[in-house]
């Protein structure tokens, strides 16, 4: 075999000639794309929440809300292999009954369209780890969103040990939304900084343990603003007729969520993986605790299983449970006379509940990983998620992923 490919190679010397010379003196393109992943998911919520307008004054209302998201990440390298860009972008279509306070009122906002582009550029020193620069912008209907945020990842003791930091900083502006349906005050803002510390630790050649710890501080408007709670005790006759809403709501028989003007938050996540290799199946286990000055507490256990069939094939399982005892200041009512400035609230969100997710996803690799051919997958995944206090949603995701 080596004398024929030899000789071939002399029976064609001139044209062999200046194709591997045009190979060797072209310049590397000034950007390649090292990958492309893209993914569509349906989000389908029902459910009732004290929060919401969409039904009685008393509550509670619908939260019925669909989702439609496409999104995608494209991974990007420079002519200096050392830099690289992870551009990612979703564009979510809402259609929903209960979201946005204009929808009790006049229907006008059952449909919303907001988008994302997430940047992050990438410095890999070699020796002294990776830098990153995170930066974005997120934009819809009623609100605005600028970020922007640092980080360092770095390996030790022959890469058996990872060590990252990062930072970052979000500045929201967005319209105040009465729960009635106007815009008393314009503009109003919230302030984000979020700082995050991990740590990965190799155990063995199968098993695998991570932590992590973020600080998160937030100030300004943290309310969302079309949220309001039922007044128990206000009239509920002899009001005038307010043509803009349900006859239900001619008195004023429900008032603006208050939240406090800033907040800490804190969370510890622990997970710990083990590949089994004679059944070529992986267990992930995980832990989070949750905890802020609003009082909430939050615990949350999951586990996820893989495992491959095939060469080409493999199933994800997962399953999450969480609880949480909910802030201090939750109520499905209150009373008048209570101080404008008294933090209350009735969102499903904040109160005491506890949830249970289940799903799977199914993943197809067009050639099998670890060959000659980059690899190329589809797949295809189910979610549901369900709380105690009446939230249901199911997730539908497709998605395409390609390596070059």
């Amino acid at each position: 075999m080596i004398a024929v490919g030899f000789g071939l190679a002399l029976a064609r010397p001139v044209a062999a000639a200046p194709a591997a010379s045009a190979a060797a003196e072209s310049p590397p393109k000034a950007v390649s794309i090292d990958g492309l992943w893209l993914r569509l998911s349906f989000f389908d919520q029902y459910g009732h929440g004290f929060q919401s307008k969409a039904g009685p004054p008393q509550g509670p209302g619908s939260q019925r809300m669909t989702v439609v998201q496409p999104m995608g990440m494209v991974a990007l390298r420079q002519r200096n292999p050392r830099w690289s860009h992870q551009v990612a972008f979703a564009l979510d279509v809402i259609s929903a009954a209960s979201p946005d306070g204009l929808d009790a009122v006049s229907s006008a906002s059952r449909q919303n369209e907001a988008g994302e582009i997430d940047v992050a550029t990438t410095y890999d020193s070699q020796r002294r780890g990776k830098f990153t620069m995170r930066y974005g912008v997120h934009f819809e209907e009623p609100w605005r969103s600028f970020f922007v945020g640092g980080g360092w990842v770095g390996s030790f003791f022959e890469d058996n040990t990872t060590v990252g930091v990062n930072a970052t900083y979000v500045f929201d502006w967005f319209d105040y939304i009465h729960p009635l349906g106007w815009s008393p005050k314009g503009q109003e803002y919230r302030m984000t900084s979020s700082d995050n510390l991990t740590l990965t630790q190799v155990l063995s050649p199968t098993t695998l343990i991570s932590g992590s710890y973020g600080l998160t501080f937030q100030s300004g408007t943290l309310a969302t603003t079309w949220n309001s709670i039922y007044v128990a005790d206000a009239p509920t006759t002899g009001c005038s007729d307010d043509n803009g809403q349900k006859p239900a709501y001619d008195c004023p028989n429900r008032r603006p969520e208050v939240l406090p003007r800033s907040r800490t938050r804190h969370a510890l996540a622990l997970q710990l993986n083990q590949h089994i290799p004679r059944t070529r199946t992986t267990i992930k286990l995980g832990y989070r605790y949750y905890a802020d000055t609003f009082d909430l507490r939050a615990h949350t256990p999951s586990v996820m299983l893989y495992q491959w069939i095939g060469r080409r094939f493999y199933l994800r399982a997962l399953y999450r449970y969480h609880w949480q005892r909910g802030v201090s200041f939750y109520s499905s009512a209150t009373r008048m006379g209570l101080p404008e400035d008294t933090p209350i609230t009735a969102d499903s969100d904040l109160a005491p509940f506890s949830a249970h997710q289940g799903g799977i996803k199914a993943v197809l690799y067009l050639q099998p990983p670890g060959g000659v051919r980059p690899p190329a997958y589809l797949d295809a995944g189910f979610s549901r998620y369900q709380r105690s206090n009446d939230l249901r949603v199911n997730v539908f995701s497709i998605g395409y992923g390609r390596e070059f």
